[in-house]
């Protein structure tokens, strides 16, 4: 039997090719988008943040680490749009902007919740402990909590963000575009809008198309001119029949299970095409 290398070859390439356009995709949760919150209790803040433009996309987010004056220089020029976010963004560079235009005094030592309050919230919250230092992944709480007070919703505003209604998910559409990438329609409720190419989710899978029929508690929405898209999602755990609290742990095996399956999946591609590779040359130069 003649082995047909060259449709082995074209085929691995189909397959490589859908893997990686679905690869290149720009959602993520709290299972992709730090390797080291799974465990925190605020990893649903700290992607919502991300989400809205605060925190930095860098490698690790360390959310057991104090949170340094550093931290909070970094985070306010990004919530005021001194500097370019986006993945391993220069942190250093960051801070300096904070610090040039007076929006922080020092980056020396650590930060407190009073020093969040002025700078994030215009002084306008009321700490119940305002000289305590913090750990990162409870500033990233402090301030999403704090996110639909009115200081709050100010400050979303300035970055072009606002609170989105939580509720059923009654569809989800995936529509092809002209280029070539995909637009996901969410509709929650009477609100239908598209989600935001680099839009977050918690609590659910990256694969928006499995949000069809969850509930939402909490969403926010992008404007950027007379458009309006979905920038963060968070769904309500899947309930599960006499034990409500296993519902969260359901989900996060779930998504840990789904990056499992992905990996081994892209190994798989890879194998198929480096075969297909190998099989097409030893073709050619076989007499």
């Amino acid at each position: 039997m003649k082995i047909n290398y060259r449709l082995i070859l074209v085929l691995a390439a189909i397959v490589a090719s859908f893997i990686v356009d679905n690869a290149v995709a720009h959602i993520k949760n709290e299972a992709s988008q730090f390797p080291d919150i799974e465990f925190s209790d605020a990893r649903f803040d700290i992607v919502l943040l991300v989400g809205a433009g605060i925190i930095p996309e860098t490698p690790v987010f360390e959310p057991d680490a104090l949170f340094t004056r550093v931290d909070l220089a970094t985070w306010t020029a990004l919530a005021e749009e001194l500097g370019v976010g986006g993945e391993t963004p220069d942190t250093d560079a960051l801070a300096t902007a904070a610090l040039e235009q007076g929006l922080i005094a020092s980056i020396d030592g650590q930060a407190t919740y009073e020093d969040i309050n002025k700078i994030f919230f215009r002084g306008k919250l009321d700490p119940d402990r305002p000289a305590a230092t913090l750990i990162k992944g409870e500033a990233a709480s402090y301030i999403a909590t704090h996110l639909t007070s009115s200081a709050g919703e100010a400050l979303l505003a300035r970055r072009g963000v606002r609170t989105g209604p939580a509720g059923y998910v009654a569809r989800v559409k995936l529509n092809r575009n002209p280029d070539g990438g995909n637009t996901y329609m969410i509709t929650i409720g009477d609100t239908s809008l598209p989600m935001y190419a680099h839009g977050r989710v918690a609590n659910g899978p990256t694969d928006l198309v499995q949000w069809d029929g969850r509930t939402v508690r909490r969403s926010f929405i992008r404007e950027q001119g007379d458009l309006a898209f979905w920038t963060y999602l968070e769904a309500e755990p899947i309930a599960t029949p006499g034990d409500s609290g296993a519902s969260v742990e359901i989900d996060d095996q779930a998504m840990r299970q789904a990056s499992t399956s992905r990996r081994l999946l892209y190994g798989l591609v890879a194998a198929a095409s480096g075969l297909g590779l190998i099989l097409f040359f030893r073709g050619r130069w076989s007499p």
